[in-house]
């Protein structure tokens, strides 16, 4: 119980008081229960004591938690453990990725100034009409692209981007992203799945994750869909 306690200054004849806060907490943990346990067979009148079936109770439930604490400690073990091992083969993996082409998951290029872009695109079913955008590193249109009609049969599709705007200049190198807006024949408008198609160049480690990179372009790897022997 929390009791207020009052000092009297003698000088001048004023009180004031002051009350010892609290603190709790909504989760109660091994050591906690065991000391209320210890409390309550401490506090509890010998000549009427707890209900045996509500002791009984307590403990149960105490048990029961106490199990699914242990167990989900050892299933986030194995997942950490299963994490590394994917991680360890992913990694004794990569050195032969080194030289082939991989579709991956993305609406970024990193234009170097010179080669071509192959910007890719899923089409999931037979479309009207289709248009390409792409954006500099602000975010300004700088290029419009219309899709012919080999790029809008259902399944995946690559439409290749020069490093030029709509007025056929060239673009400085640097960070562009696209996206590919497609229409059916009743109207309806869809964005396309975006993708990009490259060579793997190397592959880096970071921090963060590993990272392969296609078309000058730093690719997570977990953003791989494909990985082929063949352009």
């Amino acid at each position: 119980m929390i009791q207020d306690v009052t000092k009297t200054t003698p000088t001048t004849g004023t009180s004031s008081t002051s009350t010892t806060p609290t603190t709790g907490t909504t989760a109660m943990g091994e050591n906690e229960f065991l000391k209320l346990l210890t409390y309550q067979l401490k506090a509890q009148n010998p000549l009427t004591p707890y209900d045996s079936q509500e002791f009984a109770s307590q403990l149960a439930q105490f048990s029961q938690l106490e199990q699914l604490t242990s167990i989900r400690s050892l299933l986030e073990e194995q997942v950490n453990s299963n994490s590394q091992f994917a991680q360890s083969i992913s990694n004794s993996a990569i050195p032969g990725m080194l030289g082939k082409y991989a579709r991956v998951s993305t609406n970024t290029v990193t234009y170097n100034g010179s080669d071509k872009d192959t910007l890719g695109f899923v089409v999931p079913y037979n479309e009207q009409s289709g248009v390409v955008r792409i954006y500099d590193q602000n975010g300004s249109l700088v290029r419009t692209m219309d899709l012919s009609s080999n790029n809008l049969s259902k399944g995946n599709q690559t439409i290749d981007w020069d490093g030029t705007n709509n007025s056929g200049d060239a673009l400085p190198s640097g960070n562009y992203s696209f996206n590919v807006q497609l229409t059916d024949a009743n109207g309806a408008t869809t964005n396309a799945e975006l993708f990009t198609y490259g060579k793997i160049s190397s592959v880096k480690f970071k921090s963060d994750g590993t990272y392969i990179v296609v078309n000058n372009n730093e690719i997570p790897f977990n953003q791989i869909l494909e990985i082929t022997s063949n352009n």
